[in-house]
C-alpha cells in the first residue's frame, strides 16, 4: 500500500453524462487531489467521521468552548451569550479547523 497518499477509500458516484452508478476503492490522497480541482468545492473533505485535508485524516489537537455575542431586537439590544463546544482539527501541513462537538 502506498501511504503516501493516504488511506484506501471507497468512493461511489453517479456520472452525469450517463446517469450510470460508479463505485471503487481510491486512495483519499487521489481522491482530495481530483475534488480540489472542482472549485466550488471546501478544501476539506469529510470521509465518515474524518475530516481530510492532504489527503489524510485531520488529528485533534484539543477541545474549546466557543462562544459567541449576539444582540437580541426582543430584549431590548441586551448582549446574549452562546457556549458552543468545538473540536480543534490539525492537519499534517499545519492547517487547522475548529468543529462543533
Amino acid at each position: 500500500m502506498d501511504t503516501a497518499n493516504g488511506d484506501l477509500v471507497t468512493v461511489s458516484y453517479t456520472c452525469n453524462d450517463c446517469g450510470l452508478f460508479h463505485e471503487h476503492h481510491a486512495y483519499a490522497g487521489d481522491v482530495a487531489a481530483a475534488l480540489h480541482q472542482v472549485r466550488w468545492m471546501a478544501q476539506v473533505i469529510m470521509f465518515g467521521d474524518d475530516y481530510v485535508h492532504c489527503g489524510f485524516p485531520m488529528e485533534e489537537a484539543e477541545y474549546d468552548i466557543e462562544r459567541l455575542c449576539y444582540r437580541s431586537s426582543n430584549n431590548g439590544g441586551s448582549l446574549n451569550v452562546v457556549s458552543l463546544p468545538t473540536r480543534v482539527l490539525r492537519c499534517r501541513c499545519g492547517f487547522q479547523l475548529e468543529v462543533p462537538e
